[in-house]
């Protein structure tokens, strides 16, 4: 179990299903993105407040009550939208990603199918882990490792979250320093993505802030262009990182078959 080998491998199922990632991503990221836009861009148009707090003036801090009520309403539900959206998105990918083949009609389905039961999982793993890390940080880091794999045993078995995070913990088991070197190697590759994307606003907000009043309509742009780079770096982070980490289950888990079979 090779980087390498893991790495092309995620890479070239990416490339095979970029169409499929791409469409879902467009309906379950952007859309979200193009709703916060509209709304951001029209605060900054009608509210003097929102618009001094979007360009950090000195002594002023972002008051949501002072926003008036129908804005902060609509802030509230396209949060609320966002975060399912997100977690659709991400339950969709994983369910989806350890068939091999993705489908975009199969994907919207399956992040819909599957919402609660991947918030469930989010909830019960996480409480764990807070537990873990306010006992001591190492432990919480160790554990994180040893359930990274969890995720994929809870939707590719009929297994509850408990008994996921203790098979992934067995799956990991021998391999926790070679899987995290993984997961450093693969959170610089992630960093590097960011940079890249981020470059897109950057000319936007070395303007922005070589003014004292910028004009609204240079702030809805570097708006519009920080949705863009959010929406690229996510269509390429999160697939990507899911794809990764579904290989190296596979591969675990076919190690493990073939020792079973053999003992």
């Amino acid at each position: 179990m090779k980087f390498g080998n893991i790495f092309g491998k995620t890479y070239n199922d990416y490339k095979k299903n970029f169409k499929a990632i791409f469409l879902f991503s467009l309906f379950f990221i952007a859309l979200p993105l193009t709703i916060n836009t509209i709304i951001t861009s029209s605060l900054i148009l009608k509210d003097p407040y929102f618009y001094g707090s979007y360009i950090f003036e000195k002594n002023v801090d972002l008051d949501i009550s002072k926003i008036p009520l129908h804005f902060s309403s609509a802030i509230f539900l396209t949060a609320l939208i966002s975060f399912v959206f997100y977690f659709m998105f991400e339950a969709g990918l994983i369910k989806e990603s350890i068939t091999g083949k993705l489908n975009f009609n199969r994907l919207v389905n399956s992040g819909k199918s599957n919402f609660w039961k991947f918030v469930w999982f989010c909830i019960v793993s996480f409480f764990f882990l807070i537990l873990l890390f306010l006992a001591l940080i190492i432990p919480g880091i160790i554990f994180s490792v040893y359930w990274i794999l969890a995720v994929f045993v809870y939707f590719d078995s009929k297994k509850n979250v408990i008994e996921s995070l203790k098979t992934s913990f067995h799956m990991v088991k021998g391999n926790w320093w070679k899987i995290f070197g993984y997961i450093l190697l693969l959170l610089i590759f992630s960093i590097i993505i960011g940079v890249v994307t981020s470059v897109i606003s950057l000319p936007t907000l070395i303007k922005i802030y070589s003014l004292n009043s910028p004009a609204s309509s240079l702030l809805i742009c570097d708006f519009i262009l920080n949705s863009i780079s959010d929406f690229l770096s996510n269509l390429i982070i999160i697939p990507f990182s899911i794809l990764f980490y579904k290989n190296i289950y596979l591969e675990l888990k076919n190690k493990k078959n073939k020792r079973w079979q053999f003992s």
